[in-house]
């Protein structure tokens, strides 16, 4: 495994016809860890499974973060896209790479993911004002003294890695990006997660889901 990558897990108990794409939260020898957000029926009975309860996954998956000569690192998520910016930061931290993590929500109740994560500098902004700084994770990026040559490692919602893409290139910095798609295999097979870039239609699941942010058109 590789962070930026991702698993997919077929959801327990029956009913569920296709599994779910999860990204890995953190890696540790052969244990994964996955963090689980509730969005539909299939998330929701993955986040009710109980110690000692099986579940099937296949991974891992996809492209991965570069994380090589890296000196200083950004990392900018919002909601639940923050998920793989751990394993990121473990493999970056341990490297000797200095690491500062900027996390968006929208309230107080999709702020607590943040109390799951072990980053040292990790600023937390919330939409309504209740944890953190009032704003969005652009209010925070703004407010950062951000070192010349700064890798930038972004993942969230669509309008949030537009906007992170915007000020990434303003500031005269590089990065990649975790893009978010719904997936069907995981593999490739189906083309259902397709997406323009600048090397013409590529599938998120395979040939993603990390690009470069010079490469994506959000």
């Amino acid at each position: 495994a590789a962070p930026g990558q991702f698993v997919m897990v077929t959801v327990p108990g029956g009913g569920f016809l296709l599994r779910r794409p999860i990204s890995l939260f953190a890696a540790h020898g052969d244990r994964i860890s996955l963090l689980v957000e509730a969005r539909g029926s299939g998330t929701e009975r993955l986040a009710r499974s109980e110690v000692g309860e099986s579940v099937d996954i296949a991974g891992p998956l996809g492209s991965s973060f570069p994380t090589d000569n890296v000196t200083n690192a950004l990392l900018v998520g919002g909601g639940i896209g923050c998920a793989p910016l751990q394993y990121v930061a473990d493999e970056l931290a341990a490297a000797g790479a200095h690491v500062t993590a900027a996390f968006g929500f929208r309230d107080f109740r999709g702020a607590r993911v943040a109390g799951a994560f072990s980053i040292e500098r990790l600023w937390v902004a919330t939409e309504d004002g209740s944890v953190g700084k009032a704003g969005t994770v652009l209010h925070l990026l703004a407010a950062l003294d951000v070192a010349p040559g700064t890798t930038v490692y972004a993942c969230g919602p669509t309008p949030m890695v537009a906007a992170v893409q915007r000020w990434t290139f303003a500031e005269g910095l590089r990065g990649h990006v975790s893009l978010e798609a719904h997936m069907a295999c995981g593999t490739g097979s189906c083309h259902g997660c397709v997406v323009d870039t600048a090397r013409g239609k590529l599938r998120v699941c395979s040939e993603g889901p990390v690009f470069r942010l010079d490469e994506v058109t959000p």
